[in-house]
Formats: structure tokens, sequence, C-alpha cells
């Protein structure tokens, strides 16, 4: 009996130590990581007047930098950004985080790495992210009354488990409901009732995080750019997120660029400038270009961005899928101005290395388009992570022609890329993973498969 009361007594001890502290909400999450530079997110109560950083390289501890939070406190919901500057490149450092004076202890170390400046000095660095889209956290007393939409999360707790350099969130990243899209108000909690999610949290804090949004972290169902508060859920997405920049000084959005190693991604906000889907697509024998997709002043800065890349490959993320013509669900296919535009531009002047990575449709698969000129395109779609799962047994698009065989994976699952080999070995390997590590599909491609004929 005396050895079951000391065994209780150090699971109490270990679980208190484990515990959330009550002026930490939730994190930390890593943002953007550049070669001199860390973004570090996180939330904390409304009673935390101070808060403070401190880091420093990692075994060395008697020489430590601290950044003191700037921002305004105290507010129902406080979700703040650390910015940390003239940092050592490919550098290890441990952070902590002290709040009204307290030092917030996390259940294991929290570390970040700098980027290494390999240009000019050595071959492409091999990396690897994770990706996914479709993340819904129950909340029993907003949700439908049906069946629980939201599925097992331990499928982040096998993320946070599977290597990689960073992770990169396609979309619908957590789920506005009636009650979260009709205010403000609304839209905060559920982003900071989804961020408390434990296994999460592991994944969020693990690892460099970059997303886009699409209908469901953006408003309403297939939201576009009637939504009324669009600009509360901008600056929502910018106060939760860490990404390295948003739109551009003359037009608002979520777009922006980062790089890795020798590739590029282009973050696209393919909601905010989006017009209704039920638009039509054509007047007449012409496309419609008053149904807009991008907008104009976002795909202009696409295609400008696009050719000023020297990347050997050129992700470009968006919420709903671009190369799918055989579906009659969201997809840029719909919208054949823009869609037109801006595959027109790609063959035109010869943009080499496009591959797609997309979201939204809760199941994962591969679209292959071959436009009449130039290399064929492929669209990565990734979903659903907690959502639930889309069947198409029975439907007309269990049938598509242009999807790549064995890639259709119909249940939760999250995708792995990694860009890997030199110069004209360069490639990319997909694997799809289900919530319990178990591969689902596979698929490589090389870079000098997406080049136009010499």
């Amino acid at each position: 009996m005396k050895n079951l009361v000391i065994i209780t007594s150090l699971l109490l001890t270990v679980i208190k130590s484990f515990a959330q502290d009550p002026l930490l909400i939730s994190g930390p999450m890593l943002g953007n990581i550049e070669h001199r530079s860390a973004i570090i997110w996180y939330e904390v109560s409304q009673d935390v007047k101070e808060a403070t950083i401190r880091y420093w390289q990692e075994n060395n501890t008697e020489y430590f930098f601290e950044v003191d939070y700037v921002g305004q406190l105290g507010q129902p919901y406080n979700p703040i950004h650390f910015e940390l500057g003239k940092l050592l490149m490919a550098t290890k450092y441990q952070y902590e985080v002290t709040l009204n004076g307290k030092v917030i202890n996390t259940p294991t170390p929290t570390f970040f790495t700098t980027k290494d400046l390999w240009e000019w000095r050595r071959p492409a660095p091999n990396f690897s992210f994770l990706m996914g889209s479709c993340n819904y956290i129950n909340d029993k007393p907003y949700d439908r009354p049906e069946k629980a939409y939201g599925q097992d999360p331990i499928i982040f707790r096998t993320m946070t488990d599977t290597p990689s350099d960073f992770m990169l969130w396609l979309g619908d990243n957590t789920y506005f409901r009636e009650s979260d899209y009709s205010s403000a108000a609304g839209m905060s909690y559920r982003y900071s009732y989804q961020r408390r999610q434990p296994d999460l949290q592991l994944l969020l804090k693990s690892r460099p995080n970059y997303a886009i949004w699409d209908d469901h972290d953006y408003g309403s169902n297939d939201g576009n750019k009637t939504f009324t508060l669009k600009e509360s859920s901008l600056d929502l997405f910018k106060n939760y997120w860490g990404n390295k920049s948003y739109g551009e000084k003359d037009n608002e959005g979520i777009y922006s660029t980062f790089q890795q190693s020798d590739c590029e991604f282009f973050l696209t906000d393919n909601r905010y400038y989006r017009s209704p889907n039920q638009i039509r697509d054509s007047i007449g024998n012409n496309p419609n270009c008053d149904k807009e997709f991008f907008g104009k002043e976002q795909i202009s800065w696409l295609k400008n961005s696009l050719l000023s890349s020297a990347a050997t490959f050129k992700f470009i993320a968006v919420g709903s899928q671009v190369l799918n013509g055989n579906t009659d669900k969201e997809s840029m296919r719909h919208y054949t101005c823009e869609f037109n535009e801006l595959i027109s531009f790609i063959t035109e002047y010869k943009v080499e290395g496009v591959v797609f990575l997309t979201g939204d449709r809760h199941f994962s698969e591969i679209n292959f388009y071959q436009p009449n000129k130039g290399y064929k395109l492929y669209d990565i779609t990734s979903s659903p992570l907690t959502s639930g799962v889309v069947s198409l047994t029975g439907k007309l698009e269990l049938n598509n022609p242009n999807r790549v065989p064995n890639t259709l994976v119909e249940e939760n699952n999250f995708t792995r890329i990694s860009v890997e080999g030199q110069g004209a070995d360069r490639k990319l390997k997909m694997i799809t993973f289900n919530k319990l590590g178990e591969v689902k599909a596979e698929f490589e491609l090389k870079a000098s498969e997406l080049k136009f004929d010499k």
C-alpha cells in the first residue's frame, strides 16, 4: 500500500509538471525561419501584462538574448508573435518565454534552427516537408447535432514523429461554423479553441509552419469576396500564423512566397478576391473574364513571381484544386478565363518546374493536365487531416481519367514531399500516410520532366 501511495504521488508530480500554465493558452508555434531571423508564436491569457522571450545558442546557456513583446495585451484573445533577429546562420537555438516575470515551463525543451547559406558554396541541400488540409476539432456546443465531424487527432502525433523540415497547411486549417463566422469574436474563439488541442500543439512547435486558407478558415462554405467580415478574417489569419508576409502594399490578402533550398513556394489566396461559384463561366462561347479566382492583381503578382524565380521546383499552393476538370466541386478549371491565363503564361514564357499543391476535397489524389504546348502539369491534393472523409464510390469522379493511377486515398491522411538528388537527377518523392503512419500512396517526379524541349 505504501508503494502504491509513492507511485501515485510521483505520477501526480509528473502530471502537474506537464500541465499547461494558465498564463499560456497555446503555443509555442514556429513560423517562418530564415538565415538570421525567426518568428515564434504564442497565445497568452488576458491576465498577461508583460511577455519576454529568452533565447540562446544550444549548449551555451551562459550567454542569452531577450526580446520584450511590445504589442497589445490584456484582450479577450491575445495571439502574439516574437520576431527574433541578428541570429547566426545554420545555428540551433533554444528558447523560453517569461509571462508576468514567470518562466513558462514546457514538457520538452523548445528549439529552432536557422537556415544555412548554401548558395555559391555547395549543392542545393535535400529537404522534405509535410502538407495537409481540412482540420476539424470537435467542440460539441457549437457543432452540428449529428455524428461528430472531427476525427482522431492522433494523426498529429504521427506527423510530429515523421521527420521533415517544415509543415505546409493547405487550407481549412480550422473550421468556422455558423456561430463563428457570424462575428469577429466568434472566429477568434474558434481559432483559440482549436490551437489548444494538445496533439496539434506537438506538431506546431516541432518545425516551422506555413499556411494558406480555404473557405472554412476564411468564412462560410464556398466563401468568396462578398464575405462581410473578410477584413476581420484576414487580421485573424495574420495573428494566428507566422508566414513571411501577406499580400502586397496596395492589395490585401494572404498571398506570399518563401524559399527552401533550391525550391520556391507560392502561397496563394483563393478566397479574398474570388467571385461566387455561381457566376457563369462563359458568355456565349467565350470565357467570362469577370469571374475571378485570384483576382487581377494577385494573378499578375503570381505570373511575375514565377517568371522571376530560378527555383528548380516552383510549388504553387492553392486551397482549391487547380487542374481537375472532371469534378463538379470547386476547382480553378471552373474559372476558365484565369485558368487559361495562368497556363498560357507558363507555356508562353517557358516557366519550368511548376507543381500545384492543393487541399479541400476530403480525399487525396494527383491530377495531371497536358497543355497544348509544354510539359505535363501535376496537382497534388492532400486531404483530410481530421475532418470527415469523402468516398467517391458510386460517383462519376471515381473514374477520373486525369488522376495518376494508385494515388487516390480515401481516409484521414497527410503527405510528405522530399526533394533530393543533384543537378539533372533532382526529383521530388511524394508519400501519403494515414493517421497511423501507414503508406497509402507514392509518386516520384523528376525535375527533368517539368522542362520544355530545347
